[in-house]
Formats: structure tokens, sequence, C-alpha cells
């Protein structure tokens, strides 16, 4: 036998079932702490998914509403890498409202929270900017409204997915 296969062996078996306690483990903790109104708001015009079987390209046509289809293109567009939607606990707060609690993202898979903000947060983007024209000129060419923006356009969307879009960015109050 060689060398390094037991502990090899030992290794993948210890990945493994570090995975499966964490898929276990989480799903039964998140299931104990009971959905916000607001959780139970949003599953009603969001849906519960981002991705199904039944829309593998993440069109969100098979959305109940235009802010369930612009959450799944929120997704699909990778706006998360940038974007958070959990204010930190700093000034954040007084500017961009106070942030969610466990039970908000009950029911949501993805979770949208995000980790690493390179943009501003978006939790309370729809009590903060109401304009959607602003959001329309934003979304094309971001640097026609802030000239330093690193935010790419999104030229590509068509206008009924720019407007998806734009009602899942005005449903976040």
């Amino acid at each position: 036998m060689p060398k390094y296969v037991i502990g090899t062996v030992l290794v993948v078996l210890t990945i493994f079932t570090s995975i499966a306690l964490t898929v276990v483990a989480g799903s039964t903790f998140m299931s104990q702490i009971p959905p916000t109104e607001l959780a139970k708001h949003n599953m009603e015009i969001w849906g519960h998914s981002g991705w199904s079987i039944h829309d593998p390209w993440m069109k969100g046509d098979n959305r109940a509403s235009p802010a369930g289809k612009g959450k799944t293109i929120f997704i699909r567009e990778g706006c998360t890498w940038c974007h958070t939607l959990l204010p930190e606990q700093t000034q954040d707060w007084k500017y961009f409202g106070a942030p969610p609690v466990a039970g908000d993202a009950q029911g949501e898979s993805p979770s949208l929270f995000g980790s690493d903000r390179k943009a501003p947060d978006l939790l309370h983007i729809g009590s903060r900017n109401k304009v959607k024209a602003w959001h329309y000129v934003h979304h094309r060419d971001p640097r026609a409204v802030t000239p330093d923006s690193i935010m790419p356009g999104f030229l590509h969307l068509t206008d009924d997915e720019m407007d998806a879009l734009i009602a899942y960015l005005e449903s976040l109050k």
C-alpha cells in the first residue's frame, strides 16, 4: 500500500463529512428561525429562488411579479459581487436604514446579503432613490450619473429585463 493512501483517505473523508454536517446543520438551524412579516411579504412578490429547473438560463419569466423577475436578473448579472444587502454597523445605519434580522432571509435561496462591498449597499434603495429615470440611466451608462463609477453598463439587458431589475430595486425598502 502506498505511503500516503491512508492520510489521503482521511483528508477526503474529513472534507466530505464537514460539508455534509454544514449542509444538514445549517438547514436545520435556519428552519428554526420564524420568518418575519418582511420575509413573508418578500416571498409573495419575489418567489423562492433565483434559479429553478424551469428557468435554467435565469430569465425570470416564470416569476409571479416583475420584482421577482428582477431578483433573478440581479442574481444572474452578478450584482452581489459588488453590492450588499446588509448595511454595516456604522454610520451606514443612519443613511442606509436598519440591518435585516435573521428571519428576514427565511425562504430566500440564495440569501443576497453579500459580504464584500465594493459598491453602495442596496438594502433600502427603494426608500432612498425613488426616481425610475435615474435607475434607467445609471444601469445603461453608470458614468453618466457617477463619473468615477466602476460598475459596468448593462446595455445587453432588454427593456423588459431592465424594468424588472428596477422593480426589484424599488421593492427593497
